[in-house]
């Protein structure tokens, strides 16, 4: 596996367990104060599943993609290699990196996504007392997995918190 690769992994499984972490994590996290979980998944499955879901991510191909081509557009202009004829036509906002990135981000979170929840796995909430509790446990730590899969595997907080996708 190349090593921008697993960075990737370790990026994704990180956001999903810990909800949150560093900035490019968040682009692809359940989502502020949300998480997945299953009821009675052991911790082992827990970890297992979610690092399966964040490598199959981390693999989709985006070349080709909007986004990736919008990168190569930016990177180009910046660089000096496009004359001014081709962009008198193009609203430059849609071709923004960072717009872009969140997009690709958008693509990767789907599939994580989609992976979870094929694997039965539902998206839940947390309350704020649970929010709160998270936020005391250092970000990335065993003990902050711990809590997180407690709740994930919850069949009571799963059928109070879960979610309906509309």
């Amino acid at each position: 596996m190349s090593r921008r690769r697993a960075v990737a992994v370790a990026v994704i499984a990180t956001s999903l367990l810990s909800l949150g972490g560093p900035a490019t994590a968040g682009r692809i996290s359940a989502g502020h104060n949300k998480s997945w979980g299953m009821e009675g998944v052991s911790f082992e499955q827990y970890w297992a599943d979610s690092a399966d879901c964040a490598q199959a991510a981390a693999d989709i191909d985006l070349e080709g993609s909007t986004p990736a081509r919008a990168l190569v557009f930016w990177t180009r202009l910046v660089d000096g290699n496009m004359g001014p004829n081709h962009l008198a036509h193009i609203p430059m906002p849609r071709f923004k990196p960072e717009v872009q990135w969140n997009r690709a981000a958008t693509i990767m979170r789907d599939a994580l996504e989609g992976c979870l929840a094929d694997r039965g796995y539902v998206k839940f909430e947390l309350t704020d007392e649970q929010d709160r509790q998270l936020d005391r446990l250092e970000a990335g730590s065993l003990d902050r997995r711990i809590y997180l899969h407690s709740l994930a595997s919850d069949p009571e907080v799963l059928a109070a918190q879960a979610l309906v996708e509309s």
